[in-house]
């Protein structure tokens, strides 16, 4: 069967992930898979809701109907190519050739996703106009813990709080500038970076709360979007998960880069940085 372990025999010996020291090896794979289980998350959104945000040049468009649902399929299969990278590396009986040719797979079908709905689009929407409707677009199983923790985090959505937010994070983008470019310290920039990753995270979880809240008709919460719920509870939902996941995954990696700039060794830090 085999076991999780720190490092695989299947890993590529090539690779730079494999001749990294231990601690970058460990942080790498912790975001990949946070990274794989943002994808499988939002892929599965698109499934229940019957929409899927997604983000083309400068704003979001909504796929909707079976586009939805080819968009969920590439997003899986991504996701599941990465998550290749994982199994190879770190599962002790994995094959690097069966991985290879699985990933390989994965590529492919996302490769036939976007083009399907490339073609679609070209058609004029055609998938969106095929009633393929999420399994339960009114469900809120997916928002876990949300429904029970809005309240303590809606006074994050608050004008006040957002401003001393975009304050927060624009300060810490231009420390880990600084850093970057001025200092040539990699480890203050990491810890900056990740610092203003956090605190878009926070700023997500406010609008996300508030929006929860406000279209259920929750005590605290002022705008009404309870009509808009009723409406299209699949188109509704979409976006409200699409904040609630933003604000788990920027805290996530604002986690892990600051847990990097205080464990790695500086000259790790120096080519960590480099290869990004």
């Amino acid at each position: 069967m085999g076991q999780w372990v720190a490092l695989s025999a299947a890993a590529d010996p090539k690779a730079a992930w494999t001749n990294a020291s231990a601690e970058q090896r460990f942080f790498n794979s912790t975001a990949l898979g946070v990274t794989v289980a943002v994808l499988l998350a939002y892929a599965l959104s698109g499934v229940v809701f019957g929409y899927l945000p997604v983000f083309v040049l400068e704003d979001f468009a909504m796929l909707q109907g079976t586009a939805a649902w080819f968009g969920a399929a590439g997003t899986a299969c991504l996701a599941l190519g990465w998550a290749t990278h994982l199994a190879q590396r770190h599962w002790s009986s994995a094959s690097a050739a069966a991985c290879t040719t699985f990933r390989h797979i994965c590529y492919v079908a996302v490769a036939t996703c976007v083009c399907v709905l490339i073609l679609a689009d070209v058609s004029g929407g055609a998938l969106s106009r095929l009633r393929w409707s999420g399994l339960a677009p009114t469900s809120e199983w997916l928002f876990a813990p949300l429904p029970w923790i809005w309240q303590h985090l809606l006074p994050l959505g608050s004008y006040r709080v957002t401003g001393k937010l975009f304050l927060a994070g624009g300060t810490a983008l231009a420390f880990a500038f600084l850093f970057l470019k001025g200092f040539k310290r990699p480890r203050a920039f990491m810890f900056f970076l990740g610092t203003a990753a956090c605190t878009a995270g926070f700023y997500f979880l406010g609008d996300a709360a508030l929006d929860y809240s406000a279209a259920r008709g929750l005590p605290g919460a002022s705008p009404d979007y309870a009509k808009e719920l009723k409406t299209n509870p699949g188109h509704y939902n979409a976006w409200n998960f699409l904040s609630w996941l933003g604000a788990l995954a920027c805290l996530a990696y604002g986690v892990i880069m600051m847990s990097v700039s205080l464990v790695i060794h500086a000259h790790d830090a120096k080519a960590l940085v480099a290869r990004s």
